[in-house]
């Protein structure tokens, strides 16, 4: 009996569950369980360290036309006027109206020495500070060269690139820590300023020498390449937090010495450049040379296919006038020249040295550099004036006072190749006008 009840209640709980649970409103469907949201999968490569919110914009991204302008507020501090069409001009503002997009402007680690009692205070940090808000106000960036070594030099001689003072003794590594100390904190002060460079070049002709540990050491590539190492890395890391497109730049001097020198600094960790620039001084008087290239342009070729650099003429120059002048034969004051382009030549000087000459030969050189998909050029010491300031003389001689640390006595070395034409008042003349020619 009792087995019969129990299979009575199994089938009468079967036919209960049969009917959906014996009541009349049928009770509730089950609801299936939801699918889980799949995981997302993690980008294999993030994006790298955003920069700033408020990173800085430049005026200008297209092709670098200027010059350099250190010399500028020097020489207004002694008394010199830069005009235009007789008028004093602001020379930050001719070159901005005239077609530059750029200036570059040099800060040494150690101030060079005086001489004669007289100090040279344009690569010092307080008169760079000055200068780029002179360029900022009229909408020129700034390429900055940092040149952390020494430079000496006399009336009879001169010696460039050596290990500064403070420096002095320390191994190769603790120098390139004092480099990357240096690069990074005066990049840092400038971003304090609200000045931030387009373009911050580690060193000047860095293949004639860097940080040399004295006068007479010859240069070394493979140890330039592991201090610029150091230095570039400084200008990433601030970069990151201050200025996330600046560019670096690699400076050497002569096209006929990128390879063998661009070669070393690369193999020995130096490689962190994005732009080669190129000293550029043909004839006699410097002597570069094309080498194995056979053009500019190909040079501009071979940088970016060899090193993944885009070339700049960083320095070059042209002479406007042979500068006929009660000063003397071919120059505005009694320091004798350092450079004529194209050579010296009594019949020929009227025909080569005109300010025309001087912005063809330019423009061309400018097209030239970008045919070969090179980034600027950027002349160099074209806001020079001739340095007579006093009726003081000696003999025959006028003197005036130091500019740059050269071996040639007081006065300029190459107003002969300005802007600004000493034979005429000081006045700007066509030159300049190479950079409306050439398109960015």
């Amino acid at each position: 009996m009792m087995f019969r009840r129990w299979i009575s209640m199994v089938m009468m709980a079967a036919a209960l569950v049969a009917c959906g649970g014996g009541g009349d409103d049928g009770g509730e469907e089950p609801q299936p369980e939801p699918t889980p949201e799949p995981t997302p999968t993690p980008d294999p490569t993030p994006d790298p360290t955003p920069g700033p919110s408020d990173a800085p914009s430049y005026f200008s991204t297209g092709f670098m036309k200027g010059s350099t302008m250190s010399f500028v507020s020097f020489l207004e501090e002694y008394g010199l006027q830069y005009l235009e069409q007789g008028t004093a001009t602001d020379p930050y503002l001719s070159m901005k109206n005239h077609g530059a997009n750029i200036v570059r402007l040099q800060l040494n680690f150690e101030a060079f020495p005086k001489y004669d009692n007289q100090s040279i205070t344009w690569a010092d940090y307080a008169a760079v500070v000055k200068d780029a808000k002179r360029a900022q106000a009229n909408k020129l960036d700034v390429l900055l060269t940092l040149k952390p070594d020494a430079d000496t030099y006399t009336e009879s001689s001169t010696h460039h690139n050596i290990v500064p003072t403070a420096w002095k003794g320390l191994g190769d590594d603790a120098l390139g820590e004092k480099l990357y100390e240096w690069v990074y904190t005066t990049l840092e002060k400038l971003a304090k300023e609200s000045i931030y460079p387009r373009v911050v070049a580690v060193g000047n002709e860095v293949n004639i020498g860097f940080l040399k540990p004295s006068s007479s050491a010859a240069s070394d590539g493979t140890r330039t390449g592991k201090l610029l190492k150091m230095g570039f890395q400084a200008v990433r890391d601030y970069a990151k937090k201050y200025n996330p497109n600046v560019k670096t730049m690699l400076h050497i001097a002569d096209p006929s010495k990128i390879h063998t020198y661009a070669k070393a600094i690369v193999a020995a960790g130096g490689s962190d450049f994005d732009l080669i620039g190129v000293s550029w001084y043909p004839g006699t008087n410097i002597g570069h040379k094309l080498g194995s290239f056979q053009s500019i342009q190909q040079m501009a070729q071979i940088c970016k296919s060899d090193y993944q650099a885009e070339a700049v003429i960083l320095e070059t120059a042209y002479s406007f006038t042979t500068g006929n002048n009660s000063a003397g034969a071919w120059m505005g004051d009694w320091c004798q020249n350092a450079y004529n382009y194209p050579d010296w030549d009594d019949a020929l000087n009227a025909t080569n040295y005109t300010p025309a000459k001087q912005r063809a030969w330019l423009k061309a050189l400018a097209e030239e550099v970008k045919a070969g998909g090179g980034a600027g050029v950027i002349t160099w010491g074209t806001e020079s004036l001739p340095d007579v300031i006093t009726n003081t003389t000696s003999g025959a001689r006028k003197y005036g006072f130091y500019t740059y640390p050269a071996a040639w006595a007081n006065g300029s070395t190459w107003e002969n190749n300005s802007y600004w034409d000493f034979t005429n008042k000081n006045n700007l003349h066509e030159g300049i006008d190479w950079m409306m020619d050439v398109a960015e």
